[in-house]
C-alpha cells in the first residue's frame, strides 16, 4: 500500500513539473511582449484602434495589422584597396494593413492610376529609441491616416465593380488561426573596424588584374528583429539577421564588348560567414574567369544542347520557375491597360498539368536552415503575415500540383500555405522560401556532359554548350533601369561564362559574345537529364502584390539590398535545345588610356 502512495505522490510530482515546464514559455513570451516597448505600444495601440477607430456612419476596420523591422545596417563598399564609404544605419519602418469590408470584399488589391503615384506603398517611420509613448503617438497618427485612406479606396473599389460584370466571387482576404511566437530579440553583433579592413583587403586583390576596369566589393550586415501583431490575436517577434558580400567586377575586350562576372556570399551572421581567405580564393578566380573572358573567341549565336551547371543551374530556376510558383491572384485594375505592367505566373492556371520533366520535384521548406553544411537565407519560422512556415510540395514527378500562397486565396486554393513574404515596400504576397528543386536517377556531373556531347554530335555538332554563370543584374548592376518601366512578361538570364564541348575529345574553350537567352518556363519541360549533385545559390529577390507588385515585378535581383531572402537548391540540368544570340549594334570604344596603376 505504501508503495502504491509513494508511485501515486511520483507521478502527480512528474504531472505538475511537466505543466509548470509547458506554461514556461507562454510566460516567458507574456513577460517579453510586457518588457519590450515596442511591442507593448504595438498591442496596446491595436486593442484601441479595434474597439474605438470608426468615423460616424462608415465602416469599422474587420482587420488591422501592424508590422515593424526593426534593423540595424552595417554597410562597407572599396574599390581597388580603398574605402569609397562606409556607415552604420538604423531604421524602423511600420507597415499597416488596415482592411474595411469583409475578408469577401474589403479595400484592398485595387490599383488605380492615382494609387500609382501614391506614397501610401512605402512604410511609414517609427522613433527609433524605445519610448512607449512616442511610439504610441507615431502609430496612432500612421492608423488613422491608413483608416481614412481605406474607406476611400473602399468606396472607389465598389464604384468600379459596379459598371462591371463579374464571375465568381473570390474573397479577398482567408482567415487565420492566431500565432503567438514571441523570439528573444537578437542584438547587432559584428566588430565594424574588423570587416572594413578586409573589405578593404578584398577589394586590393584586383590589383592583380590589369585586365579588369572596375571591381567593387560590397558588404552589408543587417541585424533585423521583424514584429507583427494583428487584430485576429496574433503576437511575433522574430529575428531576421542577415550578413551578404560580393564582388563584381568588369571590363572591355579589345573590339570594345563590354564584359562582366561576380561572386557573391550570403550567410545569417557574419560569423557564418565563409573566411576571408576562401572568399579571396572565390574573388580571384572570378577575377581570372573574367581576364581570360576578354581574350576569349566571339560566338555570335547557337541552337542546339545545352548543359547548365554550378551556379547558372540555381539562377535558371530562381529566375525561371521561381516567380511561376507565385499563386498571387492579380489586383483589380482602373484602367485595364496597367494590367500589362503587372507580373504575372504562367503556372497560375496550370495546376495537375506537367510543367517539369517527370524525375524532377519541387518543394518548398522555409522550416530547412542549412544544406550540406550551406545555411539557407531562405529560412523563417512565421511568414510576413502571421501564418506558420511550412513544407509545400509544388511539383510531383513534374505535375504542378499547388502554388505559394499568402492570404489572398485563389478559387482553387483558399488558404495560405505559409509563404506571405514582402519586402519594406509594398503588402506581402506569395513567394519562395527555401525553394528544392529534388531528382531521382540523377547522374554524375561526367555522364551529364557526355550526354551533352552525344546529343550535339547527334544534331550534326562540332560542339555544345556549357554554361557555369549565369547574370544577377541585382548584383553585377545593370545598364539601364527604370522604375516604373514594366518588366517583360518573360526575362530571361543573360549568359556570363559560357564554354564550348568539344564532341571530339570533350575539351571546354571559354566563349564570349552571347548575351540573351531563351530560359523561359515553357522551355523547362524540355529537360532531358539532371545531375545527382545539388548547388545552393541564396539570393535576394524582389516581389510584391498589387502596385509593389506592378512596379518591382516577380524574382529580380536584389533591390538596394533590401530583397525576399530566398534559397535555391538546384542539380545541374541538361536541355536538348536551346537558342541563344549575341549582342547586336556598334560597341563603346575601349578606355584611350591604359590603368594608371599598370602603366606606370
Amino acid at each position: 500500500m505504501k508503495s502504491r502512495r509513494v508511485t501515486l505522490h511520483r507521478f502527480l510530482v512528474l504531472m505538475l513539473g511537466s505543466a509548470l515546464l509547458s506554461a514556461i514559455p507562454a510566460r516567458v513570451g507574456l513577460a517579453q511582449q510586457q518588457e519590450d516597448p515596442l511591442l507593448k505600444a504595438m498591442s496596446d495601440e491595436l486593442a484601441r484602434s479595434v474597439a474605438e477607430l470608426k468615423l460616424e456612419s462608415l465602416e469599422k476596420p474587420y482587420y488591422i495589422e501592424y508590422a515593424v523591422t526593426d534593423s540595424e545596417s552595417f554597410d562597407v563598399e572599396a574599390t581597388f584597396g580603398a574605402v569609397v564609404r562606409s556607415y552604420r544605419s538604423r531604421s524602423r519602418p511600420v507597415s499597416i494593413d488596415l482592411r474595411v469590408g469583409s475578408y469577401g470584399f474589403d479595400n484592398s488589391e485595387f490599383v488605380s492610376t492615382r494609387s500609382l503615384f501614391s506614397s501610401d506603398m512605402f512604410p511609414r517611420p517609427l522613433v527609433q529609441e524605445d519610448d512607449y509613448a512616442a511610439l504610441r503617438h507615431d502609430l496612432w497618427l500612421a492608423t488613422d491616416a491608413t483608416y481614412k485612406k481605406a474607406l476611400e479606396q473602399l468606396a472607389k473599389k465598389r464604384a468600379f465593380v459596379q459598371n462591371k460584370v463579374q464571375g465568381e466571387q473570390v474573397p479577398d482576404f482567408s482567415r487565420a488561426e492566431p500565432v503567438k511566437s514571441v523570439a528573444a530579440r537578437k542584438p547587432a553583433s559584428y566588430d565594424q573596424a574588423k570587416w572594413q579592413e578586409a573589405v578593404r583587403r578584398l577589394s586590393a586583390l584586383f590589383r592583380e588584374f590589369p585586365a579588369i576596369q572596375e571591381s567593387r566589393v560590397n558588404l552589408r550586415v543587417r541585424s533585423v528583429n521583424k514584429y507583427f501583431t494583428n487584430s485576429e490575436g496574433s503576437v511575433c517577434r522574430q529575428p531576421a539577421p542577415l550578413a551578404m558580400l560580393y564582388a563584381r567586377a568588369s571590363t572591355q575586350a579589345a573590339d570594345g564588348m563590354r564584359l562582366k562576372n561576380f561572386v557573391a556570399f550570403f550567410a545569417t551572421s557574419p560569423e557564418q560567414m565563409s573566411s576571408e581567405s576562401e572568399i579571396a580564393a572565390a574573388i580571384r578566380q572570378m577575377a581570372q574567369e573574367l581576364a581570360a573572358l576578354a581574350s576569349a573567341p566571339v560566338l555570335d549565336k547557337y541552337v542546339g544542347p545545352v548543359l547548365v551547371t554550378g551556379q547558372a543551374a540555381g539562377e535558371m530556376f530562381a529566375q525561371v520557375l521561381a516567380p511561376q510558383l507565385s499563386g498571387h491572384r492579380p489586383p483589380l485594375i482602373d484602367p485595364p491597360q496597367m494590367a500589362e505592367m503587372l507580373p504575372k505566373s504562367e503556372f497560375a492556371d496550370r495546376l495537375n498539368r506537367r510543367v517539369l520533366p517527370d524525375f524532377l520535384t519541387v518543394v518548398d521548406d522555409p522550416t530547412q536552415t542549412s544544406f550540406n553544411g550551406r545555411p539557407l537565407i531562405g529560412s523563417y519560422q512565421v511568414d510576413d503575415q502571421g501564418v506558420p512556415a511550412r513544407p509545400v510540395t509544388l511539383i510531383e514527378q513534374g505535375v504542378l500540383k499547388t502554388l505559394l500562397m499568402s492570404r489572398r486565396p485563389r478559387k482553387e486554393i483558399p488558404e495560405s500555405n505559409g509563404h506571405g513574404r514582402s519586402m519594406q515596400y509594398g503588402s506581402a504576397s506569395a513567394q519562395a522560401g527555401n525553394l528544392f528543386i529534388k531528382t531521382t536517377g540523377g547522374k554524375a556531373f561526367a555522364e551529364l556532359k557526355q550526354e551533352l556531347i552525344n546529343l550535339s554530335k547527334a544534331q550534326g555538332l562540332t560542339h555544345g554548350l556549357m554554361i557555369k554563370m549565369l547574370d544577377n543584374p541585382g548584383i553585377s548592376g545593370r545598364e539601364f533601369s527604370s522604375l516604373f518601366s514594366p518588366r517583360p512578361r518573360e526575362q530571361a538570364p543573360a549568359p556570363l561564362l559560357v564554354y564550348k564541348v568539344s564532341v571530339e575529345d570533350g575539351s571546354e574553350q571559354l566563349v564570349r559574345g552571347l548575351t540573351e537567352s531563351h530560359f523561359t518556363p515553357r522551355i523547362l519541360k524540355d529537360i532531358v537529364a539532371a545531375s545527382s549533385d545539388y548547388h545552393v545559390n541564396n539570393r535576394l529577390m524582389s516581389g510584391g502584390g498589387g502596385l509593389s507588385g506592378m512596379i518591382f515585378g516577380f524574382g529580380s535581383g536584389d533591390v538596394g539590398g533590401e530583397g525576399i531572402p530566398v534559397t535555391i537548391i538546384a542539380p545541374s540540368v541538361l536541355f536538348e535545345e536551346v537558342e541563344l544570340k549575341g549582342a547586336t549594334g556598334p560597341q563603346k570604344k575601349p578606355a584611350l588610356l591604359p590603368h594608371p596603376f599598370f602603366a606606370r
